[in-house]
């Protein structure tokens, strides 16, 4: 099999089987006879049209993959096509389904980052519809009572160190507050296909110190938030490289985290980036559904600067939906926020968001809005304001490309191209599958005006 990602689970099945398509259909054929349905019509094409979403398998086939990976007849009625599959990748249940308490926190911590290479190529959503909404319904609920104390979290550790304590302190946790903050900013600049490796690195060391500590109280629950951001990260990264179901159980983790901490911000910043994943692969009303659990859970605690970057986000995922208002209002609120000024209890991972993104956000969301008119303005104010290109390369590529994309709309493919060489140049000190993705589709779009000069020239140096 090769290493590319997979995109939908009955590809990612296959490569745990190491199954061509052909193979697998005779697989299943012989499942499908086996239920008395008879022999299936099989053709070389039949399995990659299912994965690739063109066809959808008849009910009995779908029975019969049941059968085949030991998942519930009821399950393939209740949740279609092809979520029902989901349940085949037993790794997921422990973060998706361990209840809200220290000891499902554990467990979740534990299972995160497991998984072979098969399971990190997955890019596909594990959780979505009833199942996402539960996922934040429950971390809100968990949110009241923080537990007491953290049990000893398994993790691997040397024989000849597993019985030795670690004693927590300030200044030991300041330093690994610190070695997150360095790791964000690295991201900033360099992309998640970079650092994914070094970011789990890191959420195992938070691991394995809270697995070591003898400590209960602040200090532990301090610990367990640095790993609820720690996951947060992870969880982000991943997506960055188009892992979307490792991402995802990152997430979660972070999630489940943060509620045994008792850190309302670092979970409602979690939910903000599980939108950003659900918005781009998934259902963007469900975004909105989380950055409005996030909401209600801070409306009473959060610092402006977070209350702002959650009106920003909003927005964005309104601005999915086609809500124009509803994302203008949010807009509105976060400027006002913002204006409220910095705290010295601002959290360290909110450093990113300023006037000049808060902008930059305002015009992707005029764009996803189709008024590209509007998104220029928005993206030359941002530009008059506080963004710094240099600190958020990938970040700049990626509005760069959507500048372009906006004068591609107005019909200018002169400042489409000479926008679109700016991106591409700078994209090439980065390793996010993001910008690029966005490139690759604005480059596929200006195929269609390969007859106008300065897209032929573009098209060449970006080849």
């Amino acid at each position: 099999m090769s290493d590319q990602v997979l995109a939908h689970p009955l590809a990612a099945l296959r490569a745990g089987l190491g199954l061509t398509g052909e193979q697998y259909l005779d697989r299943l054929d012989d499942e499908h006879f086996a239920l008395g349905y008879g022999r299936m019509a099989k053709s070389r094409q039949k399995v990659s049209r299912w994965e690739n979403g063109v066809n959808s398998p008849e009910l009995p086939a779908r029975y019969a993959m049941g059968r085949l990976h030991s998942i519930p007849r009821e399950a393939v009625t209740d949740l279609g096509w092809p979520d029902f599959l989901l349940l085949a990748f037993p790794d997921d249940r422990p973060v998706l389904d361990s209840p809200w308490t220290l000891a499902g926190t554990v467990t979740a911590v534990a299972a995160a980052a497991r998984g072979g290479s098969m399971q990190d190529r997955r890019g596909f959503l594990i959780a979505s519809g009833a199942t996402l909404s539960g996922l934040a319904s429950s971390w809100s609920l968990a949110l009241p009572e923080p537990a007491a104390a953290l049990p000893r979290l398994p993790a691997k550790v040397p024989a000849e160190t597993s019985t030795v304590s670690t004693r927590l302190t300030p200044a030991l946790l300041d330093v690994l507050g610190q070695r997150l903050d360095d790791l964000r900013r690295l991201d900033d600049v360099l992309g998640g296909a970079r650092l994914r490796h070094t970011a789990i690195a890191e959420y195992e060391l938070l691991n394995s110190l809270a697995a070591r500590t003898g400590q209960h109280g602040p200090l532990e629950h301090r610990l367990l938030s640095l790993l609820a951001e720690s996951a947060r990260m992870c969880g982000w990264l991943q997506f960055d490289t188009g892992h979307h179901a490792r991402a995802q159980r990152f997430y979660i983790t972070a999630l489940r985290a943060s509620a045994t901490a008792g850190d309302h911000q670092v979970g409602a910043n979690t939910l903000a980036f599980m939108a950003i994943q659900v918005y781009s692969k998934g259902n963007p009303q469900e975004a909105v559904d989380l950055v409005r659990t996030a909401q209600d859970a801070t409306a009473r605690n959060a610092t402006p600067r977070v209350k702002s970057m959650l009106h920003a986000r909003a927005a964005r995922a309104l601005s999915k939906t086609g809500e124009s208002t509803a994302c203008q209002r949010e807009l509105d609120a976060a400027r006002t926020e913002y204006a409220r000024g910095p705290r010295d209890d601002d959290p360290p991972w909110s450093y990113w968001l300023n006037e000049g993104e808060i902008e930059m956000l305002a015009g992707s969301s005029a764009l996803d809005l189709d008024d590209p008119r509007r998104a220029l303005t928005h993206f030359d104010q941002a530009r008059h304001v506080q963004y710094a290109a240099d600190g958020y390369v990938r970040d700049h590529v990626l509005y760069l490309t959507r500048t372009a994309r906006a004068h591609l709309q107005l019909g200018d493919l002169d400042a489409t191209c000479a926008v679109a060489t700016d991106a591409f140049t700078q994209n090439t000190t980065l390793n996010s599958s993001r910008p690029s993705d966005a490139l690759d589709d604005l480059r596929d779009e200006l195929t269609h005006h390969r007859h106008v000069r300065s897209v032929r020239d573009f098209l060449q140096f970006s080849a």
